[in-house]
């Protein structure tokens, strides 16, 4: 007969030491993992959940009726003032973004390629000031400049071309996208910057020594290269001039109300939760496919490159 000693069945020194081992990492990855996911339940799912809740019900005289309809999304696409004024504030957003793209990207190459270090430092430390600066400060700033009080009225008076001050440059769409574009430039200067100076500078040397113009270097390479940072840069102020609402009601008018101050109605005066809550899913899917589209088109160029 065989001996059986203990040793077949107790583990050995160093299997004990392997799972010991190993039961230390989970509580290592437990440790790490638990947090996030506690927050993301929390923050992320409970509130969407809520508002998809919201979302499927009815207001009956200011009471809230659960349900499971359609309707509030339907209204949203076949009902104005809805679909009017989110195609609205998507046009003003997609003007935020361009724009603050045209006048971000110069500034941004300029930092990553041509700026000597102290001036680099100097001119990022201006792009970020004006952080500090409280939004409502700088959005009404614009309203004291454009007023027909203000000082672009006050020197067109004082140069002689204009007899008395003119009303056009305030409550329209120009001063609201004028706003926007100055508030939010900032966001795409960086990540436009961010992008240039991931770009190695051996690459453009290299193009250089080959025998192609600057002109041609910025064409086929930086520029594609930079692709990535102007789409996020673009993502970020489009998604913030298309859900602002303080522009709207400090230099915008009646032909500039944008959706979120449609909500704010809904919340605060018709107590219509239910279709504030369909609304914001709505433009919330619309951010999660303009994440999507960037995602895409980066791919895209840069398998083309």
């Amino acid at each position: 007969m065989t001996d059986l000693t203990a040793d077949t069945y107790l583990p050995s020194e160093g299997e004990s030491g392997l799972k010991r081992a190993k039961r230390i990492d989970r509580r290592r990855m437990l440790f790490w993992v638990l947090p996030p996911t506690l927050w993301f339940f929390v923050f992320m799912i409970i509130p969407y959940g809520m508002l998809f809740y919201y979302s499927l019900g009815s207001v009956d005289y200011v009471t809230f009726t659960p349900g499971l309809s359609p309707a509030n999304f339907i209204k949203v696409f076949t009902t104005e003032p809805y679909l009017g004024v989110m195609l609205l504030s998507a046009k003003l957003g997609l003007f935020t973004a361009i724009f603050s793209a045209i006048i971000g990207y110069p500034l941004a190459f300029y930092l990553a390629f041509h700026a000597p270090e102290t001036v680099k430092r100097f001119v990022y430390l201006l792009v970020i000031v004006p952080w500090w600066a409280s939004y409502l400060v700088k959005a009404y700033a614009w309203k004291t400049i454009l007023g027909t009080g203000g000082i672009l009225n006050t020197m067109l008076i004082g140069a002689g071309i204009i007899d008395e001050p003119l009303t056009i440059f305030l409550y329209n769409q120009f001063s609201v996208t004028l706003t926007l574009v100055y508030i939010f430039t900032p966001f795409a200067v960086l990540s436009i910057y961010a992008q240039l100076e991931r770009i190695p500078t051996s690459l453009i040397d290299a193009a250089l020594n080959a025998g192609a113009t600057r002109w041609e270097v910025f064409r086929k390479v930086v520029f594609p290269l930079s692709i990535p940072g102007i789409l996020a840069g673009a993502v970020i102020t489009f998604s913030l001039g298309f859900g602002d609402f303080v522009a709207p009601v400090l230099v915008g008018g009646p032909s500039s109300l944008m959706i979120s101050n449609i909500v704010i109605n809904l919340l605060g005066v018709a107590f219509d939760w239910p279709m504030a809550a369909a609304i914001g899913l709505v433009v919330i899917t619309l951010g999660l496919a303009l994440i999507s589209v960037a995602h895409y088109l980066e791919h895209r160029f840069q398998h083309r490159l």
